[in-house]
């Protein structure tokens, strides 16, 4: 593989490896991938992600966000993220309302609700007025302190989908119940984890894997990358019920030319070409996050804690 050198100040397996092992509740490796960003001097991405990993994950965890330049702030809330089973309504219907932004009306055809997702466009236009509109609505504490965690903290959200997962979370918090999100039991071992999921399109060894699969099977690359991230990129420890999730994954794949069925079956047939042609990359990913963290970094999150 060809790769480009990676900048010193982050490392986007790491990136992708944070929100791979928070959807599965695999903690110590959070725990390890959090401290090592923080080291190699990735704290804004962080303070970011942490944010929009909440509300795409398990958007009613939301309310009690509260994040500051110390890492133990992040490490908190992406504990309880981590721990606990995903609800991923404010993802599915935020990804449906970027796209509708975009002039993408597709988004509207199998939609539990169509008003939802002009709601949050139009959010997207306009957040202080929809803030407003949304405070108003609220109808109970939880509510309200995660529709306050989506005021505070849409500006930090860099790209426009993420800012949709923030105001979807607010809108959903508004006008509905906020579901429970029980922890979830803990799955497979530490060691079972496959680091290789880490190496996905949101990586330059991802990509080239990809690229190579898709040709050997003779699938287009971008079927094959919608196939990858919805069979196994967003795979959790438990999921609750998320009908905008559902609504998400079939527009998304039926984009694609796919239907749940025939992505299951090529992600069934890619798979292990992709474990296979990703396994020196894995290998090197899990003996950087199972070194020793710089002794300044532990140090610091030991006092933290």
């Amino acid at each position: 593989m060809h790769l480009k050198p990676r900048r010193a100040s982050t490392d986007p397996r790491l990136r992708s490896l944070l929100q791979k092992a928070t959807r599965r509740g695999r903690l110590p490796i959070v725990e390890r991938v959090l401290a090592r960003l923080d080291a190699i001097g990735d704290s804004t991405w962080l303070r970011s992600r942490v944010v929009v990993i909440t509300f795409e994950e398990s958007w009613p965890l939301a309310g009690a966000i509260s994040i500051d330049k110390e890492l133990a702030s992040k490490l908190a809330i992406l504990t309880s993220v981590a721990r606990a089973a995903k609800q991923k309504d404010a993802a599915g219907l935020g990804t449906l309302a970027h796209a509708y932004a975009e002039g993408d009306g597709s988004t509207l055809d199998d939609a539990p609700d169509p008003r939802m997702i002009r709601l949050v466009a139009a959010a997207l236009e306009r957040p202080p007025a929809f803030f407003t509109w949304a405070f108003e609505q609220s109808r109970s504490e939880d509510s309200t302190a995660i529709i306050r965690s989506a005021q505070r903290y849409l500006s930090v959200a860099t790209w426009p989908w993420d800012k949709a997962f923030i105001l979807a979370g607010a809108l959903l918090a508004a006008v509905g119940n906020t579901p429970m999100t029980p922890v979830s039991t803990p799955g497979a071992t530490e060691q079972d984890f496959p680091y290789w999921v880490a190496l996905d399109k949101h990586t330059d060894e991802g990509k080239v894997a990809l690229k190579e699969t898709s040709s050997e099977l003779g699938v287009r690359y971008r079927q094959l990358i919608w196939a990858s991230f919805y069979c196994e990129s967003v795979r959790v420890n438990e999921l609750l019920p998320s009908p905008w999730f559902r609504a998400e994954r079939t527009w998304r794949l039926n984009k694609a030319g796919l239907s749940n069925e025939l992505a299951e079956q090529i992600w069934e047939r890619a798979r292990p070409l992709l474990i296979a042609r990703l396994a020196d990359e894995a290998r090197s990913l899990r003996e950087l996050v199972e070194s020793p963290i710089p002794a300044r970094t532990v140090t610091r999150q030991a006092s933290l804690l």
